[in-house]
């Protein structure tokens, strides 16, 4: 698909190599890091964030000379927080955002639970009935972490017990956090905290066309992208899709690679990088990054690697030149972080180095000295679907 005016032209062969290249360079992982942990998710649009510590290394990993604490502070300030803007999933989002994406995103989701919610026996009244507690416990500027919360809901006799189908408290906080009433706070010790939405982004923008805004957000960071990778990162019908990146119109244009129309940011194309250019670039990439779970198509990371889990890109990967070659674990303890290193076949000593580097800038990121050590990928994969 593309519509008129919007194709770029290029006077040379689009390779994946080239697209995965280019990539790597829209999300700010080709060494062009950000200094600002709140400016690398409002690039990104949203960054998916269900294991926090996980979360904290995407950013990390895209901004210059981060450590953990810093991108911690930003979200203490409240400059980044973390909802569930998209698929039913935790995202961190610029806080700013969190309610135009909220209202342009999150309906679908709660509409394809709805089967789920009243199975469950949370039904409007209920669902409404804990909005108003929940509502009077943090009014004020209060936090509750996630369990005491949770306690205060069953005390006024609304049933957070575990279902067939989850716990009714889990799906309680998420209901309450995609309708925009709370989002996540900062963490307190390792248990969630949960504010008012309002009362912890009181100055939300809202843009005067969210949907083309999204598309063209996503395209210039991810890019190039699908029309179906954007509606699958979005959860948006693909008939908004389409509509959305016409009505982005002048911020993107499309490239051709193997008869697919590829989306990007307009001003990217004088600056596409080569094959070689990629080639050294070797990433720890936390689970969930948005390198690898905001695309429907994965199959250009895995070069070769046909016989994958369908859960692999979900894990910790390594990756090589723009492509996965190995998954990778963390393990703290006794003062020091244990990293193990599982690539898919036997790499360089070059290579080797290259990802001992990664290796110790991850430490260098938790403030920890590092052990590194190798494992077969069997040993370090955790199966996941998505």
């Amino acid at each position: 698909m593309s519509f008129p005016g919007n194709e770029a032209p290029y006077d040379g062969a689009m390779t994946s190599a080239r697209l995965l290249a280019w990539r790597l360079a829209s999300q700010r992982l080709d060494g062009r890091q950000a200094g600002d942990p709140a400016w690398i998710v409002r690039h990104l649009g949203a960054v998916q964030a269900q294991e926090y510590g996980q979360s904290l290394w995407a950013v990390g990993l895209r901004t210059r000379d981060a450590t953990g604490p810093a991108v911690e502070a930003a979200i203490q300030r409240g400059s980044i927080l973390r909802t569930w803007p998209m698929r039913g999933t935790i995202h961190l989002v610029p806080a700013e955002d969190a309610r135009w994406m909220l209202d342009l995103l999150a309906g679908r989701r709660i509409r394809q639970m709805a089967t789920i919610y009243r199975r469950i026996g949370l039904t409007e009244q209920v669902l409404g009935r804990a909005a108003d507690v929940t509502a009077g416990e943090l009014r004020g500027g209060r936090r509750l972490r996630r369990p005491d919360l949770l306690a205060r809901l069953a005390e006024r006799g609304i049933d957070c017990s575990a279902s067939p189908h989850g716990s009714r408290g889990s799906h309680i906080l998420g209901y309450l956090s995609m309708t925009g009433l709370v989002c996540i706070g900062p963490m307190d010790g390792a248990q969630q905290t949960f504010v008012l939405l309002d009362e912890w982004a009181p100055r939300p923008r809202r843009p005067e066309d969210p949907a083309a805004e999204l598309a063209a957000r996503y395209f210039i960071s991810h890019g190039p992208a699908t029309v179906r990778d954007f509606g699958w990162w979005s959860g948006l019908p693909l008939s908004q899709v389409r509509a959305a990146i016409e009505r982005a119109g002048p911020a993107l244009a499309a490239t051709e690679l193997d008869g697919g129309m590829y989306w990007h940011g307009r001003g990217q194309a004088a600056t596409r990088p080569g094959d070689g250019e990629a080639a050294g670039v070797a990433l720890l990439l936390p689970a969930f990054d948005e390198y690898t779970v905001a695309y429907r198509d994965r199959e250009m990371l895995v070069a070769g690697e046909h016989q994958l889990p369908p859960g692999d890109l979900l894990n910790p990967v390594m990756v090589l030149g723009g492509h996965a070659v190995g998954l990778w674990r963390r393990v703290i303890a006794r003062g020091r972080v244990r990293l193990t290193l599982a690539p898919f076949r036997r790499l360089s000593a070059g290579d080797r180095d290259r990802f001992a580097a990664a290796a110790e800038r991850y430490a260098a990121f938790l403030g920890l000295p590092a052990e590194i050590g190798g494992a077969e990928a069997a040993q370090v994969r955790r199966q996941r679907r998505q």
